[in-house]
């Protein structure tokens, strides 16, 4: 086994800092973008899970955020009462409920994403098209 060499480690180490800046830096202004619109983390983790699912039922989103059912439906509960999801019952099983985005949440989710990308742009403004490219072929490369 080859050994890493001190200043291999702080390489990794500076670009693993790197890396968990960019990711809080860009999930801390989604989250401020979120709160603007009334919405917490856990709210924003919800809706984003319904779009990318289509309709999960409760189990499916108490499952996905690591959470109890009972917190899952306070959670849809509240999401309900801002009218961003629509409970629905499937006819197979009247006891499965499943949770569907509102259009509402639908423009939610696209202003968010579109501020995303905003701040992903600005981040990465200072970038040559050049280390834009190879960023991103790095990054496809480790994924």
């Amino acid at each position: 086994m080859k050994k890493i060499s001190t200043t291999q480690k702080n390489k990794h180490k500076n670009l693993e800092e790197a890396l968990m800046a960019f990711r809080h830096a860009m999930t801390s202004a989604l989250m401020q973008e979120a709160k603007k619109r009334g919405c917490s983390l856990s709210h924003f983790e919800v809706i984003n899970y319904i779009a990318e699912e289509g309709s999960p039922t409760m189990k499916d989103i108490a499952k996905q955020l690591h959470i109890t059912p009972p917190s899952a439906s306070a959670l849809v509960d509240t999401l309900v009462s801002k009218r961003l999801v629509t409970r629905s019952q499937t006819p197979e099983d009247r006891r499965t409920i499943r949770v569907v985005l509102t259009p509402k949440a639908q423009i939610f989710l696209l202003s968010i994403h579109k501020h995303k990308s905003s701040v992903f742009n600005t981040m990465l403004f200072g970038l040559s098209v050049e280390d834009k490219n190879n960023l991103a072929r790095i990054l496809i490369k480790c994924t």
